[in-house]
């Protein structure tokens, strides 16, 4: 008996498929990978780039202040400057720091940094088995990161499908010198992409949009906001692990579903242009979806991440409840984002579950 011989498909197509080689590069999930890919995403905030584009600039800032310093007698003033001169940093220091912190991951070393205009950050990386792409996610300190996030209407791709606007922005800033770099690679090695927060949704778009010669393993993403609609998320071939953290509430932005109805009534009852201006919202706002497969970390004391577990699927409603337990506090929806959480939380997965711990 033929098993294919009710398979609606031609002998043409068929073969073509068949002809194609097969995608050995892609790579399940792995609790040991996922802890790696949280510390370079992690490393990524190191800032090895200028403060200001031109030491001149600082040199100019500097003087600058230091008159106001000296003109000043006003206390509150000079805790205003002393802020304004915590912003500045040697990024030179910086980059030694972030060699010398990739040298403890099994010898990896940095292969290329990158920074744009509009605030894009990204460091490459090369390890023993692999190349490794992680984009920096939101500093509270860069407005055009803050810029980036509220962009959030959603624009149409040149790819199938729609994608946030500032995200998408953000990535086409660094994409050419990305392609650029990736081509000049020549060990047959895979890519691994990741990121948090900004630096995830980054991620996903480049586990979209970047081609590489050796095949791109998986991406990994850490409190990732959403990037996209279902016909721009339909198309991504790279296997993508969404590792979200108890009550981190930035992976539920943009809102989507039940909200943005919500939202879209209330805005209709505005007398006059209630109606026209609730079509527009929805037209701009409605449709994101989350891309890849969950993988959800529970919830612990401050501190106390020992009794962590991961689970690989969980409902709205658990997650709801979590976010209002009397056991959770409010505060914790923005200490669950940090990146140094998720790298701890996983760290204890993987050496419990490769009994280590």
């Amino acid at each position: 008996m033929t098993v294919l011989k009710d398979v609606n498909i031609g002998l043409t197509p068929k073969s073509c498929l068949l002809s194609l080689p097969q995608p050995s590069y892609r790579q399940a999930y792995s609790d040991r990978t996922a802890w790696l890919m949280a510390t370079f995403s992690e490393l990524a905030y190191v800032r090895f780039n200028p403060a200001l584009p031109s030491n001149v600039q600082k040199l100019g800032l500097n003087t600058a202040l230091k008159k106001l310093i000296d003109d000043s007698s006003n206390i509150n003033m000079s805790a205003a400057v002393f802020a304004i001169e915590s912003l500045l940093w040697d990024h030179e220091e910086e980059r030694k720091k972030l060699v010398n912190e990739l040298n403890t991951l099994n010898g990896s070393r940095l292969i290329q940094t990158f920074s744009t205009d509009i605030g894009t950050q990204a460091i490459l990386v090369e390890t023993p088995h692999s190349y490794v792409l992680a984009f920096r996610g939101t500093e509270s300190t860069s407005f055009r990161d803050i810029k980036t996030n509220i962009k959030a209407t959603i624009t149409k791709c040149k790819s199938p499908g729609n994608v946030h606007e500032g995200f998408h922005e953000a990535f086409k800033s660094v994409e050419k010198e990305l392609n650029t770099t990736l081509s000049s690679l020549t060990k047959n090695k895979p890519l691994f992409i990741t990121g948090h927060s900004l630096g995830g949704a980054l991620a996903t778009i480049a586990a979209k949009r970047l081609k590489f010669a050796f095949g791109i393993a998986a991406c990994y993403t850490f409190g990732s906001p959403k990037v996209g609609d279902k016909e721009w998320i339909s198309t991504i071939k790279t296997p993508i692990y969404r590792v979200v953290n108890a009550a981190d509430s930035v992976t539920m932005l943009p809102p989507n579903g039940l909200a943005v109805g919500i939202i879209g009534v209330s805005i209709s009852f505005i007398p006059w242009v209630g109606s026209k201006v609730k079509e527009l919202f929805l037209e701009k706002f409605r449709g994101y979806m989350h891309a890849g497969n969950m993988r959800y970390l529970t919830n612990c004391r401050k501190g106390e991440y020992e009794d962590v577990q991961l689970l690989y699927s969980v409902s709205l409603l658990f997650r709801l409840k979590s976010h209002l337990t009397g056991k959770l506090p409010y505060r914790k929806f923005i200490s669950d984002h940090s990146i140094s959480i998720y790298r701890k939380k996983l760290e204890i997965v993987a050496l419990k579950r490769n009994q280590i711990f």
